[in-house]
């Protein structure tokens, strides 16, 4: 009878911790779909690691991990768009956005590899409360189309596609770059961003294929 007992607490317990982990992500906000996946690329969620693939909602906590020669591309709610190269550890933090009350926010963070923002109405909103966070420095942007990436290097490197701007921060200072070519180099979270220098044509080209999908190619405009 005891067996019997335990036997049925034990399987309470597992429905109840299931329907527990169901509810846990169905509180979570979408922030995204999945729009395009190249290669091995999975999403971490309450503890649970799932192939990602095309059309798989995007929820705020999640975390996507990219393998060699991958390339995922995700719509985010408010419109914009992330692309991820290979290699690539990325969370979406906070992602909110609603057209009806103008309201919105954006929290992602950038582990290692490399990732293409290309921002939607968060960006466009008063406030422009959208931030991408890596473990050497803080991105704002005031929307716009940038990169950011452990890439050619240990060192992480911010490149602004359009003229719009972006600023990159930490403790030790902080710089913005407001003219489309030109990018920063971060060393570490205790040294200042670099100074804007203008990339030439082969980093730019290089930083912009990181992210490309297969047969995709774009250029300095």
């Amino acid at each position: 009878m005891n067996l019997i007992k335990n036997l049925i607490a034990g399987l309470t317990f597992a429905i109840a911790s299931l329907l527990a982990l169901g509810a846990s992500a169905a509180e979570s906000p979408v922030a995204g779909i999945v729009s395009h996946v190249q290669g091995g690329a999975s999403v971490q969620r309450n503890a649970l690691t799932e192939a990602l693939s095309v059309g798989k909602q995007v929820l705020v906590g999640d975390r996507i991990v990219t393998k060699k020669n991958a390339r995922v591309g995700l719509k985010m709610s408010d419109g914009g768009v992330l692309k991820l190269g290979a290699y690539t550890v990325f969370t979406v933090e906070d992602y909110r956005y609603s057209e009806q009350a103008g309201e919105g926010k954006a929290r992602l963070f950038l582990l290692k590899g490399a990732m293409r923002v290309i921002t939607g109405a968060i960006a466009k909103l008063k406030g422009r409360d959208f931030t991408l966070r890596t473990n050497v420095v803080t991105m704002g942007v005031r929307g716009t189309d940038f990169w950011a990436g452990f890439y050619f290097s240990d060192a992480l490197d911010v490149a602004l596609f359009d003229n719009t701007g972006i600023y990159v921060e930490n403790a030790t200072g902080r710089v913005e770059i407001i003219r489309a070519g030109e990018g920063v180099t971060v060393k570490g979270a205790d040294m200042a961003p670099s100074a804007p220098i203008r990339w030439g044509q082969q980093k730019y080209d290089a930083a912009v294929q990181s992210v490309a999908w297969e047969g995709e190619r774009e250029f300095r405009k």
